[in-house]
C-alpha cells in the first residue's frame, strides 16, 4: 500500500467525522476542545479507526530507528506528566484564563524555573499552551481535563506514581526472586517501595494511596464498555434463573454484581463471599428489597469452600487476572466442594486475542498484562491460557465457550463441571 493510498484512507474517515460535525453545527476539534467526544457510537468507531490508522502511518513515516527512539525517550514525557500531576500545576491555571510561570510557581511551591521547564516539555504533547503575545500559560483540552476532573487525575497518578516507577524495577525483581516466582510480595512494586508486603497489603497500610487506587479503578471502569449489561448478554441467565437455584459470587465484595443480577432475574439466589471486613460492611449496605435473595458469608477463596451446600453456578468477576497460574489452580480447586454435575463456573475477565494485536484499542490488554506482572505476578490471559489453567486445576473443568458481547471490553469464560 502506498503512502498516498494510506492518506486517502485517512481522508475518507476524516470526511465522515467532518460531515457530522458540520451537520450538527458543532465546532471542528482543536487542541483546546475535544468536540469529537460528542460523536455518536457508530462514528466513535470511525474515530478509533482513524486514530489507529493515523498512528500506524506516522510510525511508518517516522521509520524504525526514530520510532524506537521515540519509545526509549518516552520516559521524559512520563516524567513531565508526573511533575504536573504531583505539584498540581494544571490546577494553578484558571480554567478559562491564563497564568504566568511565576504565578504557577507561587501557587504550587515548585521552583519557577522548574515550572517553566516541565510545562514547556508538556507543551510538546499538547498539554498546556503559551500565549505568543504575553508568554502566559493557557489550558489545552488535556490540561483543562486534568485540572477539572479529579478521577482523570487519579487515573493518571496511579500509573505515574505507582506502576511506572515499579515497572522500571521488573528486571531487578527477576534478578532478586527469579523470573518464575508466583509470590504476591516478590514483585517489582514491592521492590520499588522497599517492602516485603504484597501490593494489596502495602496499599492497605497506605490509605491515601489506596484511595487513589480505588478512585482510579472507578474512573477506568466508568465507561459503557465495562457496563454490567454485557454480563447479562454473555450468558443464558434465563436457563439458570430457576426456583431454588444458587449462584456463589466468589470474591464478590459488596455484592454489586449480585445485586445487578438479582434485579434482572426472578428466582436465582446469591451467596456473596469475601473477607470478614468486607462482609461486615456489605451486610449493612444491602438494600432491603434484596435481602431475601442475597446473603453474605466469609470465605478466603484460596481455601476450600466450607459453605456446606452445592451451587448451580459460581461466578468470579475480575479475580484470576490478579494471580499467577499456580494460585489460579489453587483458587479453582478450592471451589470443588460446592460443585455438582453441570455446575457452571463463570469467569468474567479480559481475554486477550490469540494472535498479536496492533491496533491502539486492543493494546490495552497487553498493557494490563504488564501491569499485572509488575504489581501482582498475575497476568491477562488468552482463551488458550485459561484452558491450560483450568485443565491443570482438574480435567473435569470443561471450557464450554468464551463469549464477548459487542461493545464489551470483558468476556465471559463459561466452564461446566463435568465429572
Amino acid at each position: 500500500m502506498s503512502l498516498t493510498s494510506m492518506v486517502e484512507g485517512l481522508l475518507g474517515q476524516a470526511k465522515q467525522l467532518d460531515a457530522y460535525l458540520a451537520e450538527k453545527k458543532l465546532p471542528m476539534p482543536t487542541w483546546e476542545r475535544d468536540t469529537l467526544a460528542e460523536l455518536p457510537a457508530e462514528l466513535q468507531n470511525v474515530r478509533a479507526t482513524l486514530s489507529n490508522d493515523a498512528n500506524n502511518f506516522a510510525k511508518l513515516v517516522r521509520g524504525p530507528l526514530m520510532s524506537a527512539m521515540d519509545i526509549a525517550f518516552s520516559w521524559t514525557d512520563v516524567l513531565s506528566l508526573t511533575v504536573i500531576y504531583h505539584y498540581k500545576l494544571a490546577e494553578a491555571v484558571p480554567a478559562d484564563g491564563s497564568a504566568s510561570y511565576a504565578e504557577i510557581a507561587s501557587k504550587t511551591g515548585l521552583d519557577e524555573d522548574l515550572v517553566f521547564r516541565f510545562v514547556r516539555a508538556a507543551m510538546g504533547n499538547r498539554i498546556f499552551a503559551e500565549d505568543p503575545t504575553t508568554g502566559r500559560v493557557l489550558h489545552t483540552a488535556t490540561s483543562r481535563l486534568l485540572a477539572t476532573n479529579p478521577g482523570f487525575g487519579e487515573a493518571l497518578g496511579l500509573q505515574l506514581e505507582e506502576f511506572a516507577p515499579a515497572g522500571s524495577r521488573v528486571v531487578a525483581a527477576w534478578d532478586k526472586w527469579g523470573q518464575n516466582t508466583s509470590e504476591l510480595n516478590q514483585v517489582a512494586l514491592s521492590l520499588a517501595n522497599n517492602t516485603d508486603l504484597s501490593t494489596f497489603q502495602f496499599l492497605g497500610k497506605n490509605p491515601q494511596r489506596a484511595k487513589r487506587f480505588g478512585d482510579a479503578m472507578h474512573f477506568y471502569t466508568d465507561d459503557d464498555t465495562w457496563d454490567l449489561r454485557h454480563l447479562m448478554a454473555a450468558f443464558d441467565w434465563h436457563a439458570l434463573d430457576q426456583p431454588g437455584a444458587l449462584l456463589i459470587d466468589v470474591g464478590g465484595g459488596m455484592g454489586q454484581v449480585s445485586q445487578f443480577l438479582a434485579r434482572h432475574t426472578k428466582n436465582l439466589h446469591f451467596l456473596v463471599e469475601d473477607l470478614p471486613y468486607v462482609v461486615s460492611n456489605a451486610i449493612k449496605a444491602l438494600p432491603a428489597e434484596l435481602q431475601d435473595r442475597i446473603s453474605f458469608t466469609v470465605q478466603d477463596f484460596l481455601e476450600p469452600q466450607v459453605v456446606g451446600k452445592t451451587a448451580d453456578a459460581v461466578l468470579m468477576r475480575w479475580v484470576l487476572h490478579n494471580w499467577h497460574d499456580v494460585y489460579c489452580v489453587q483458587i479453582l480447586r478450592a471451589l470443588i466442594p460446592v460443585f455438582k454435575p453441570g455446575t457452571k463456573v463463570l469467569l468474567y475477565e479480559y481475554v486477550l486475542e490469540d494472535s498479536p494485536v496492533l491496533d491502539q484499542a486492543s493494546r490495552f490488554g497487553m498493557q494490563l498484562d504488564l501491569i499485572m506482572l509488575t504489581g501482582y505476578n498475575g497476568r491477562t490471559r488468552t482463551a488458550a491460557q485459561f484452558h491450560k489453567v483450568l485443565t491443570a486445576a482438574d480435567p473435569r473443568f470443561v471450557l464450554t465457550g468464551v463469549h464477548r458481547p459487542a461493545a464489551s471490553i470483558m468476556s465471559l469464560i463459561e466452564v461446566t463441571w463435568t465429572p
